[in-house]
Formats: structure tokens, sequence, C-alpha cells
């Protein structure tokens, strides 16, 4: 709508060097490795079962957020108006409605804020949520629809789950239930995409398909490893939680280590047979590469949070962290 580029513009008017350094430092609040962050801080070092209902919201929240975004298909405000500046070029491909930041962001600050019950954490969540979906409309990525969708869906699935789970006595068919589900949204998806999805301006029609179900399949991953990885650990590992200072910043130095080595170290081994960084690699109709590449996404994601769920408190039982 109009009226929501003229506050892009605005917002954009006052853009300068400062500005863009600004907001770009909100954004990262919503961004993957912040949270990767937050979710192993909680789990490996403060409370393993605060980790899992954290993992579970986030989790389920970014599943909701690719699966409308690819339903709704709404274009990214700078495609839609020459006017407004792209600032975040870089990590701003994909659709647009709802935004993925201030959704991620107000499902895991929502979450840690309904859990801990601290006063100054729920200041501190509101401020983040804001400040997040300010910057996002700043960096002209997002419409303001875009990220009040992103903050209501976030916290409403945040409170869902928070008052969901102490109710759930079998959480392994919640479980089981919602990666079925979430395998069947995923084949749909992919099959309407095969036949609906066209070539956005230099991008092919095989490449626009994987920039669009990306997503999808990455946190579709992350929660079969997030799923498979709570059931290895509560068979095989049963780590607890401690106040010990130094043994807690070397047990999140490591896990960070380990999940993020993955993350990139498999990446650069899936370039080597997909490459995905340049549109151009992925040429017209070539549809089989771009689902070879979602595929190993997949299964980057799902190796990734299976070790920092199952094997990284494997690693502080072996050497007594």
């Amino acid at each position: 709508m109009e009226f929501e580029l003229q506050i892009i513009r605005w917002l954009q008017s006052f853009a300068n060097e400062f500005w863009v350094a600004f907001f770009s430092f909100w954004t990262m609040f919503g961004e993957e490795t912040i949270i990767i962050g937050l979710m192993g801080f909680i789990y490996w070092c403060y409370d393993k079962k605060a980790g899992e209902y954290l993992g579970l919201t986030v989790f389920v929240s970014q599943i909701v957020n690719s699966v409308v975004k690819v339903s709704i298909q709404r274009a990214r405000p700078y495609e839609v108006d020459g006017t407004i500046v792209n600032l975040r070029d870089a990590t701003s491909s994909g659709y647009s409605f709802p935004s993925g930041h201030t959704q991620g962001a107000a499902s895991v600050f929502g979450s840690l804020a309904l859990w801990l019950k601290k006063r100054w954490m729920t200041i501190a969540t509101i401020v983040i949520i804001v400040m997040v979906a300010i910057s996002r409309m700043v960096l002209g990525v997002h419409y303001l629809t875009d990220v009040l969708a992103g903050g209501l869906l976030g916290l409403g699935i945040a409170y869902g789950m928070y008052r969901l789970l102490p109710h759930i006595k079998n959480t392994h068919k919640l479980y089981n239930g919602l990666l079925i589900a979430t395998g069947i949204v995923m084949v749909v998806l992919t099959i309407v995409s095969v036949f609906t999805v066209e070539a956005v301006g230099s991008w092919s029609d095989a490449y626009t398909f994987y920039d669009k179900l990306e997503g999808l399949f990455k946190m579709s991953g992350a929660f079969l490893g997030f799923v498979f990885g709570l059931r290895y650990e509560q068979a095989k590992v049963g780590f607890g939680n401690h106040r010990i200072l130094w043994k807690n910043l070397i047990r999140l130095a490591i896990g960070i280590g380990v999940v993020m080595a993955l993350r990139l170290g498999l990446k650069a081994v899936f370039q080597l047979i997909v490459e995905t960084e340049e549109p151009a690699t992925l040429a017209t109709g070539e549809f089989w590469e771009a689902g070879l590449a979602l595929v190993l996404d997949y299964l980057r994601y799902s190796l990734m949070v299976f070790a920092g769920i199952g094997l990284v408190p494997l690693i502080f039982k072996k050497i007594h962290l």
C-alpha cells in the first residue's frame, strides 16, 4: 500500500552512515547467529528444559513464517518501488510478508520474557522487537504490515507454546505430529512452486524456486535435527545444567564453535556440489539442481541442530564440563 511505501521513504530520508549502522545493529537481534547463540546459552548453560521450549518455539515460528511467505508471495519494498534502497541486500532475498527477523526476535525474546518472568526482560523484549521492526523498514526490506504481522505471530506462537507445553505429557507424540505436518507442507509447497514459480528480474525460474523455498527447507531440517537431537540426548547423554561460571563459558564456546563449524563447513562442501551463492549458476529450468540444493540445505541444518542438541552435551560429559 502506498502509505507503507511513504513510511519507508520517510525513514530512509534520514539515512547516513550512522543511521544505517545503528539500525543494522538492531536488525541483528532477529538474525540467525544471535538466535543460535541465545538458544545455545539457555540450553547448555542455564536450563535445559527452558532451552527445549525455546528451541521448539523458534523452529515452529520460523517454519510458519516460511509457509506464510511462500503462500502470500509479497514482493519486498525495494522490488516494488525504485526510490526505496535495499540497505541489506546480502541478507534480504525471498518474500516480504511476514518479517522473519521481527518474528524471530518476537518468538525468542518473547519466550525468554515468559519463561523468566522478570520485569527487566519484558521491557528489554518490547524494546528489541520494536527496534528490530523499525530497522527492517529503515533498511528498505519490509513494510509496516510485514513487521506487525511478524511481531504478532512470533509473540502469539511463544505464548501458545508456553501455555501448551506444560499440559503435554507425551512430547514425543507432539513432535512426531509436527514433523509429519511439516513434511506434508514441504512436499505440497514444493510441487506447487515447481508449476507456478517464474523468473524474477535477472534471476532464473530455477534460482527463484530455490530462493523462495530455502527458508522452509532450512527450518524444517533444523526441526528434524532438534527432535532427534533431543531423543539422542535423553537416551544416551542426560547432561545437566550448573552455575559454575568458567565451565559454562567453556561450554558456550565449544557449543557455538561446533555448531558454526558445521554450519559454515557443510555449506562450503555443499556449494561444491550445487553453487547457489551466485544466481546465474542455476539456469532456467534447472529445477533438479535447485531441488538438490534445497535437500542439501535441509541436511545441513538437520546435522547442525542435531549436533548442538545431542552431540555437544556429550562432549560436555566426556570432558567433565
